[in-house]
């Protein structure tokens, strides 16, 4: 779908990720910086609109705040809906169809899970971008309306904390799928065979070295930032 609908190149991980959300129920990855995590959140927001019928699917995202919602996650979304000539009507946090609204964009400032509930739709998309710094009133409330067969849950961040329900949900006996990426797995370490404009957008080895020289490799900032480890 991201190659032929969207004209979208997705490397090895960014794939993963998506096969992960089509095949399993929960999905958690912790990332180390520059991997493309927005980007793949929003090509999995397109993908589950386009590919389920209007009025059956639905999409709520979430992330710390405002700007995070609008001006990262959101903003992708636009740029995809307008490349892949996706049907109908985006602006910063919503999705129209028609008259029908089928994803909007929350922060979770408000601490309001009750503005969580009361959706439903038979094919459910739950995306808590930089889900790190999402507390856990939101993490419940996100849950329930991810409750039935078909439905699905992205949570992706860097691990900056690891106490919380992100950690919790990102350790080896959690019932999520666990993905994790670190600055090794990335083409420009790997040598994995991307475009140059790919390349150019992820982490890249001078950034590492300066980092490690700045904070130390053992310190918690270059676990977090370049292992992608809590």
């Amino acid at each position: 779908w991201a190659r032929a609908r969207g004209g979208i190149e997705l490397w090895s991980k960014q794939q993963e990720i998506i096969e992960s959300v089509r095949d399993n129920r929960l999905t958690s990855v912790h990332s180390c910086h520059e991997t493309g995590k927005s980007f793949v959140a929003a090509t999995t927001v397109c993908w589950w609109l386009d590919c389920h019928l209007p009025g059956e699917a639905f999409v709520v995202t979430t992330a710390p705040t405002a700007p995070q919602v609008e001006a990262i996650l959101w903003r992708e979304i636009n740029r995809l809906h307008q490349r892949a000539g996706l049907r109908g009507r985006t602006n910063l946090t919503e999705w129209y169809i028609g008259r029908e609204l089928v994803a909007f964009g929350r922060k979770p400032s408000d601490y309001n899970p009750h503005a969580f509930q009361g959706i439903h739709a038979r094919y459910f998309l739950v995306v808590l971008d930089e889900a790190c710094g999402i507390p856990k009133n939101l993490w419940d409330a996100a849950s329930t309306l991810a409750a039935n067969e078909h439905s699905r849950t992205l949570a992706i961040g860097n691990p900056d904390d690891p106490h919380g329900e992100f950690a919790d949900n990102c350790k080896p006996d959690s019932t999520w799928r666990v993905i994790k990426i670190g600055y090794r797995d990335t083409p420009n370490f790997t040598g994995e065979g991307v475009s140059e404009l790919v390349a150019d957008s992820l982490i890249h080895p001078d950034w590492v070295e300066d980092r490690a020289r700045k904070w130390g490799r053992e310190s918690a900032l270059f676990q977090s930032k370049c292992e992608g480890v809590f």
